[in-house]
């Protein structure tokens, strides 16, 4: 276990290296992944037991006072009081692998996060409350921010992760990114493209038929000779080459099952 990067007295496990919560997530995330995985008790316990603290912060962060625009999701601190669809697709995917290990997620801290990740679809919407618009793209923020497809596949995933898997805003943004799909000239590619793979493939059919042909072409294509993937764009190109080749493996795998948050 990585126990260089180790909770603070408040389970945070992105502060000692400065990840904040980008890294609280995907930490969670991963050791989530972990638990039940070993053949070691003591192991598998330490697992649960920092997955448990880790849920805690999460929720805890989520009580922050915010705006209406801003409740129910997550930004760069647990004391943020803002929120952004980059950093809550992490903690809704840590808290859906949690509940999947076992670790106790309430609902309504789940129907809190599917209310802002909706508010972050790009559509208007009838008397009823839903979009009128059934191609349409995820924003950075609710009602603004850039829309890009790395935005709109992390929105589908993290409603899908919360079991919404047809939701009109799910519906759309399928159709959106369909039209809309990946580019290596993205400033962001090799992280959207891991939401990409992931929302597509859960969305089945010809959607997930579809992202699987355009990612293993894009990634096979960009593969370097010593097998590593390097970013190339953007305010990604300085993440270097291990960043850019776990994604790629990441979105490369997920129709195989390997991880539990890939199975449907």
């Amino acid at each position: 276990m990585t126990d260089n990067i180790v909770p603070n007295e408040e389970g945070y496990l992105g502060q000692s290296d400065r990840s904040r919560m980008y890294g609280h997530g995907i930490m969670t995330l991963m050791y989530a992944e972990m638990v039940g995985q070993t053949q070691d008790e003591e192991m598998d316990r330490k697992l649960r037991t920092r997955v448990e603290r880790a849920v805690e912060l999460i929720m805890r962060s989520q009580d922050v006072v915010k705006s209406e625009a801003n409740r129910g999701g997550w930004r760069y601190e647990p004391g943020s009081s803002d929120s952004d669809i980059s950093v809550s697709v992490w903690q809704v995917m840590a808290l859906r692998a949690a509940n999947n290990a076992g670790v106790k997620v309430p609902k309504s801290t789940i129907d809190r996060a599917v209310e802002y990740m909706k508010r972050s679809y790009r559509s208007e919407r009838n008397p009823q409350g839903l979009p009128v618009d059934m191609e349409a793209a995820f924003s950075y923020e609710p009602y603004g921010g850039r829309q890009t497809f790395s935005t709109t596949a992390a929105g589908m995933l993290s409603l899908q992760v919360c079991s919404q898997y047809e939701a009109p805003e799910v519906i759309g943004g399928g159709n959106y990114l369909m039209k809309n799909p990946p580019s290596p000239t993205e400033p962001w590619f090799y992280y959207g493209n891991y939401y990409y793979a992931q929302a597509m493939y859960q969305r089945g059919g010809d959607f997930a038929a579809v992202a699987r042909q355009k990612t293993e072409q894009l990634l096979v294509g960009l593969q370097q000779p010593d097998g590593a993937w390097q970013p190339r764009n953007g305010n990604e190109r300085s993440a270097g080459p291990i960043y850019a080749t776990a994604l790629g493996l990441l979105s490369l795998s997920v129709h195989y099952h390997f991880l539990p948050i890939y199975q449907k």
